[in-house]
Formats: C-alpha cells, sequence, structure tokens
C-alpha cells in the first residue's frame, strides 16, 4: 500500500475529512501507481530514434506566419479605428443638423411671438386713443 493510500485510509498524519474526497484520492493514488514498460519498449524506442529515414517522413515544416498575423492583427485594429471614427462622425453630424432644427424653430417661434407681440400693442394704442388717451406725446 502506498503513502497515498495510507494517508487516504486514515493511517497517515493527514486525515480526509470528506468520505467522497477520500474516495477520489484513493483511485487517484491507484491510477498513478508505478507500472513497468512492456518488455521491449526500450529497444523498439531506440530503434525508432535511430532511423532517420522514417522520423524525416514525418517531420511537418511549418513557415512562420508571424509576420502575417501581426499585419492582419493590424488591419483589423485599423479597420476598427475607421469603423469608430465614422460612427463619431455620424453622431457629431446627426447632432449638429438637430441643434440646426432646433435653432430654426426656434428663431421661428420668436418671429411668431415678436409678430403677435407686436399686433396686441397695435391694437392696445388703438383702444387707448379712441379712449382718448394719446401716447405718442
Amino acid at each position: 500500500m502506498s503513502e497515498q493510500e495510507k494517508r487516504v485510509q486514515g493511517h497517515g498524519p493527514e486525515l480526509v475529512p470528506d468520505a467522497a474526497l477520500a474516495e477520489f484520492e484513493l483511485q487517484l493514488a491507484r491510477a498513478m501507481r508505478r507500472v513497468d514498460a512492456p518488455e521491449g519498449f526500450a529497444a523498439r524506442v531506440m530503434e525508432r530514434a535511430a532511423s532517420p529515414a522514417e522520423s524525416a517522413q514525418k517531420v511537418v515544416v511549418m513557415r512562420s506566419r508571424f509576420g502575417m498575423a501581426r499585419m492582419q492583427a493590424w488591419a483589423g485594429g485599423a479597420i476598427a479605428a475607421t469603423l469608430a471614427l465614422g460612427m463619431f462622425g455620424a453622431e457629431q453630424l446627426h447632432q449638429r443638423h438637430v441643434r440646426e432644427m432646433q435653432t430654426a424653430l426656434a428663431n421661428q417661434q420668436f418671429a411668431m411671438a415678436v409678430q403677435v407681440t407686436g399686433h396686441a400693442l397695435a391694437q392696445t394704442r388703438e383702444q387707448l386713443q379712441r379712449a382718448g388717451l394719446n401716447l405718442s406725446e
């Protein structure tokens, strides 16, 4: 029995309080026990390492694409920045248009108010003149 198995079963210095955890650790300790290599394994590995023809056929050469990936990342960033700038510009243009419309409406309302006030003053003067009060002096 290994040290881990002894600890899990409560024979070692560290006791495991949770039964499910204890069972898991016991299974883990059993799964990780030392297993001897099959007979002839070392010879087969050394044979494969010694034959260069077979190993050369399985080598995959990958070209460096770091430069291309960096350029793609840069291009993506540039596109994102352009889109963000375009959206900002469109929003500014929209806000300017809204301000101009509000200004035009306010000017129109002011002109109408001045016209109504002028008309009311003219009517008041006429009424005062008919009443015998002359304000032009």
